[in-house]
């Protein structure tokens, strides 16, 4: 990454930058801590990952996704530093570098960026922050990241810098206190955030990720003098964030959304399925092969009458077929359907009861790319 930022002149150091790492959470705050930069009048950059319809949603300037034309320019501006330097970057390398590159021309106040995995080591890693934001941490991309929570802890840590402040809103001691020994080295105390705050995105742990981003603009404000509280509060009850927890009406049927794609997430989303969202359910599920299915499908699909399952992004999500065979092993009536559009009209065609579509985000995008032309709407 800093090989090929050389002859591009280093744009990720043309604005301040915030990090934020975590194995769920990290998008909701980055949406709400950009929501209230932007009340607050900074031009503010965002890049997340992955995006759920069009890639340019990865990249967001003043609250809307790149203009085709400047990615085009990133684009060209990019391929002739690679060939400069001789090195062809990784899909995702490129897609921060155009982050970079982007957000330098558009001539952002402060940046946000999304941690890919890890942290310690990540393209985004490249810059030094002005704050560093770990949201919860789970058992999540062990083979890269270490199989301990605190092994991972310690990847996520590696964004914590000398002059950055650094928050967490995790409550696992054994995280907590990585973390905190992260901060130590470079003379910072670590914020836990053990507080919520409202938010508008559906279920209990936004507030959480609402209350990290609050508390993130209120420690930070000595930097960013703009802000107020006035504006943190306007910030987050203006944050949109699809397809987690997207609630839609969609031929008079409530359809929920959520980009649920680990263990971790799964035992997040559960509680609110079990106490907002009327019985009987449908679940339209499909996850990648390489995260722990068995062990999502054992937090998720008893919550279910009916299970419906899918193959979001073949080759590498696990067929439909095995998945709709863990269910009949819990005596679940479930259906397997390869193609997403398809399993989603097969659910919406049953004739009662909401709808879930929960499992990977890739699923989370075609849902919401599918309802969208079916005129759902928005609740």
């Amino acid at each position: 990454m800093r090989a090929l930022l050389r002859p591009l002149r280093n744009p990720h150091r043309a604005s301040p930058s915030i990090l934020v790492a975590g194995t769920n959470g990290k998008g909701s705050t980055c949406a709400a801590l950009t929501s209230i930069l932007e009340e607050s009048g900074y031009r503010t950059g965002l890049y997340t990952s992955p995006h759920l319809v069009d890639i340019r949603e990865r990249w967001t300037i003043g609250g809307r996704p790149i203009d085709p034309k400047l990615l085009d320019q990133c684009i060209d501006i990019l391929h002739a530093a690679a060939k400069k330097v001789d090195i062809a970057p990784t899909y995702f390398e490129a897609l921060t570098l155009i982050a970079f590159i982007a957000f330098e021309h558009a001539k952002c106040d402060v940046v946000v960026l999304e941690v890919g995995m890890g942290g310690r080591l990540d393209a985004t890693n490249v810059v030094r922050p002005i704050a560093a934001l770990i949201t919860p941490i789970g058992l999540d991309h062990t083979e890269y990241l270490g199989n301990t929570i605190r092994k991972i802890s310690a990847e996520k840590a590696g964004i914590i810098h000398r002059g950055a402040i650094a928050l967490t809103s995790n409550n696992d001691p054994d995280v907590v206190d990585v973390l905190r020994k992260r901060a130590a080295r470079f003379g910072k105390r670590l914020h836990v955030v053990r507080s919520e705050h409202s938010s508008p995105l559906a279920g209990d742990f936004q507030r959480m990720n609402a209350a990290l981003a609050a508390e993130a603009a209120v420690v930070l404000k000595k930097r960013l003098p703009k802000i107020t509280d006035e504006a943190i509060e306007r910030g987050i009850a203006r944050t949109r964030w699809r397809g987690r927890l997207e609630r839609m009406t969609v031929r008079r049927r409530d359809v929920w959304v959520d980009g649920c794609h680990n263990a971790h997430a799964a035992r997040v989303i559960a509680p609110f399925i079990e106490k907002s969202i009327a019985t009987p359910r449908t679940l339209v599920f499909g996850i990648m092969s390489d995260k722990n299915f068995r062990e999502v499908a054992a937090i998720l699909f008893p919550l279910f009458e009916r299970i419906i399952t899918t193959e979001p992004y073949p080759p590498r999500s696990e067929p439909a077929e095995s998945l709709a065979g863990i269910a009949a092993e819990m005596g679940i009536p479930a259906q397997s359907v390869a193609h997403p559009r398809a399993a989603i009209e097969r659910a919406l065609a049953s004739a009662r009861g909401p709808v879930v579509i929960a499992g990977s985000l890739y699923l989370a995008g075609a849902a919401v790319e599918f309802l969208d032309q079916l005129g759902a709407g928005d609740q």
